[in-house]
């Protein structure tokens, strides 16, 4: 008996991953959802049980506090696990390939800075393009200030890279693996950017996500998650603790002059290893006419549509509010 292969299907492929995606960040607003409502019953007692006193500390605590992101990331992990069923944790986990070297995790973390640093010009530029519009959207450029609680640290730090990596280089990498290592990389790196609902981070989320799944295919998960680690708690959370420590011009000369080495390293490395960067894209280029089939998901752009408004309501709102300001 001759098993016949299913044809590929980058629409269902995809369309499948993307609908999970949209039911994780449901579950996410129901998990803050329902952690604010336990929290504002708790605070209310220790306020007297005036409603007004109670909104204003619990906003206060749910911007600072990590719980409900806690809750809202290993109830992410859950939703994936019944999509992908038990490939997930016997398949999408344990692939390993080569063993890492010193030499490839050095240019890695010179990568990640070339990502801050690529994110911070960026940033500069689009602050600078806002400004025209007489927007002030500072208050946008979430993680530059670095956790103020420890459940928060915990959150960054250790539970968004290990659930995020689950999810978008776990089960999304292996989802859609079969159309093409390129192809997998490049989209779970968009929806990973465009996961953050964040103007600022989307291309630096996006930017690494493509370094990440590099990592996650040739080498394993559990780099990937390792790397994700070192990026926010070494990397943020590290600089973010030195400015309150140390002067801020000393540390800006620190920060910035790191990221203008590794930079040149990875940028170096990038023009004289070309070939063979080409050379992988070459070899795991998708069949013709994948991503057009691909774009044909109705999920994929329902996700897409739904972050795009996340990621730029507040950017309108900020404009509205600017006009009636100025009139």
């Amino acid at each position: 008996m001759y098993y016949i292969p299913e044809p590929l299907n980058p629409k269902k492929d995809l369309g499948r991953f993307s609908a999970t995606c949209f039911t994780y960040l449901w579950v996410m607003l129901g998990s803050v959802f329902i952690y604010a409502f336990v929290a504002f019953f708790v605070i209310m007692p220790g306020q007297g049980m005036d409603i007004q006193k109670t909104q204003e500390v619990l906003t206060k605590f749910i911007e600072k506090d990590g719980g409900a992101y806690i809750l809202a990331s290993c109830l992410g992990v859950l939703t994936f696990t019944v999509s992908r069923g038990k490939q997930l944790f016997k398949y999408d986990l344990r692939r390993k390939g080569r063993k890492m070297t010193p030499k490839v995790f050095f240019y890695m973390i010179c990568f990640l800075l070339f990502a801050q640093m690529f994110t911070a010009v960026v940033n500069q530029i689009m602050q600078a393009i806002m400004q025209l519009f007489n927007l002030d959207l500072s208050s946008m450029e979430s993680g530059g200030g670095g956790s103020e609680t420890l459940t928060m640290l915990i959150y960054s730090s250790l539970m968004a890279p290990v659930t995020e990596e689950i999810i978008f280089r776990g089960a999304g990498l292996r989802a859609l693996e079969k159309h093409g290592k390129i192809f997998a990389i490049l989209l779970t790196a968009i929806l990973f950017g465009l996961f953050h609902e964040n103007l600022y981070q989307f291309y630096f989320a996006s930017l690494i996500g493509l370094g990440f799944g590099y990592i996650a295919f040739e080498y394993s998960i559990i780099w990937s998650i390792i790397f994700h680690a070192l990026n926010n708690f070494v990397i943020a959370e590290g600089i973010a603790f030195l400015s309150k420590k140390a002067p801020e011009p000393i540390v800006n000369i620190f920060f910035y002059g790191l990221l203008i080495a590794g930079s040149t390293v990875f940028l170096l490395l990038l023009i004289l290893k070309w070939p063979k960067f080409k050379e992988y894209i070459d070899a795991n280029r998708s069949l013709p006419g994948t991503y057009r089939q691909a774009f044909k998901s109705v999920w994929f752009w329902v996700l897409v549509v739904f972050t795009f408004l996340g990621t730029f309501l507040p950017v309108m709102a900020a404009y509205i509010v600017s006009l009636i300001n100025n009139s």
